[in-house]
């Protein structure tokens, strides 16, 4: 198995976490703590494509939006 595709199991089992893709609580959640998420998931996402990174943060961004409102 090669760096990308390690990459990739990690990244798409943390997927399946809603957290993880950018949605929670956002009356009464953190967007700081978001943030956070945020950066570490960009990280395995560049890891596996850039494209993926691309994909998520558009994903993860418009969670965020969703979950404030």
């Amino acid at each position: 198995m090669n760096k990308e595709e390690a990459y990739k199991i990690v990244y798409e089992d943390l997927k399946t976490h809603r957290l993880f893709r950018g949605i929670y609580d956002g009356r009464n959640g953190s967007r700081k703590f978001m943030y956070g998420i945020s950066i570490v998931m960009e990280c395995v996402a560049v890891g596996v494509s850039e494209e993926t990174r691309e994909e998520f943060i558009k994903e993860f961004t418009d969670n965020m939006i969703k979950s404030e409102s």
